[in-house]
């Protein structure tokens, strides 16, 4: 057999095939897709014995073409189910009628629906109750060099309803976050973080949001007079030194919100030291790290 007969080969079995190809798209067939099952109307309170299904599997009968198109964009029906659930339990229900109906509306005309699996949706419900609890956010963030959290990350929402039965609810006083890790921040943004759901108890949602904004700061000095307290009746105490150089970061845009009395030096007397610790005191939310050189003074008592 010579090349010109092994091409003449090749090209028949190619137009056998592509012909065979055009009559299997044209010709009918029954192909099985999956049909996503999205549920509303289900109180958050409602726990049912077993997990509804989420897919359901549907039969379907058209030309080879039109099947192609239900395997590229798969279908979903929505299935309402208000008002089900009037007693504190009971049965749930959703017909082979209503499943076909909502499966057929998101046929094309020309398709069939031989038949569907499950063909009807059956399980029992009970009511839980129900409790706000505050969430408490863990978080564990560090600035790039020369930024700062500009306040403490803040959840856009405070608290998360809870359903369980009465002995696990009345256990409970808050719903911890998964810890929020980020290094290396120099912007403010939105950030999505994990709600961890305690044993025997289901949330209403799994996730919160959280915003983080941070700042450019810079250090501010003070040289501050030391008070002292705790210091004896009729008793004078004499400091060495008397003030202290503080140095604290402040905001860039917050720098003209720091007064000088915005901070004082404080040590508190006590007879069992031979220095005392300067501590620094301040009521202004924008200042922070503060630190005092030097951090402890000597003492004399006098009467």
């Amino acid at each position: 057999m010579n090349w010109r007969e092994v091409m003449t080969y090749l090209l028949f079995v190619v137009l056998a095939t592509v012909i065979w190809y055009g009559r299997s798209l044209r010709a009918e067939h029954d192909t099985t897709v999956d049909v996503r099952v999205q549920y509303v109307g289900i109180p958050g309170q409602v726990m049912t014995a077993e997990p509804l299904p989420s897919t359901i599997r549907a039969t379907v009968r058209d030309a080879g073409m039109r099947l192609r198109l239900y395997h590229r964009k798969p279908l979903q029906i929505s299935v309402d189910l208000t008002g089900h659930f009037t007693d504190e339990s009971g049965e749930l229900r959703v017909s082979s009628d209503l499943l076909r109906t909502l499966v057929a509306r998101q046929l094309q005309g020309t398709t069939a629906l031989q038949h569907i699996q499950p063909d009807q949706i059956h399980t029992t419900y009970y009511t839980q109750q129900q409790r706000s609890l505050p969430i408490l956010l863990r978080h564990n963030i560090r600035c790039t060099t020369g930024f700062q959290l500009s306040e403490p990350p803040r959840l856009m929402q405070t608290h998360v309803m809870v359903y369980g039965t009465s002995h696990d609810l009345d256990t409970l006083t808050r719903v911890q976050t998964q810890v929020l890790s980020l290094t290396e921040r120099n912007d403010s943004a939105q950030y999505t973080v994990g709600l961890i759901a305690p044993k025997g108890v289901r949330l209403q949602q799994q996730t919160v949001q959280v915003l983080v904004a941070t700042e450019r700061y810079t250090e501010r000095v003070m040289d501050l007079p030391i008070r002292a307290e705790g210091v004896p009746a009729g008793k004078h105490m004499l400091l060495f030194p008397h003030q202290v150089r503080a140095t604290m970061r402040v905001g860039v845009g917050r720098w003209s919100e720091v007064k000088d009395g915005d901070v004082e030096a404080v040590v508190v007397y006590r007879d069992s030291l031979d220095q005392l610790p300067v501590e620094l005191r301040t009521q202004n939310p924008y200042l922070s790290h503060l630190r005092a050189t030097p951090s402890r003074v000597e003492f004399i008592i006098e009467n």
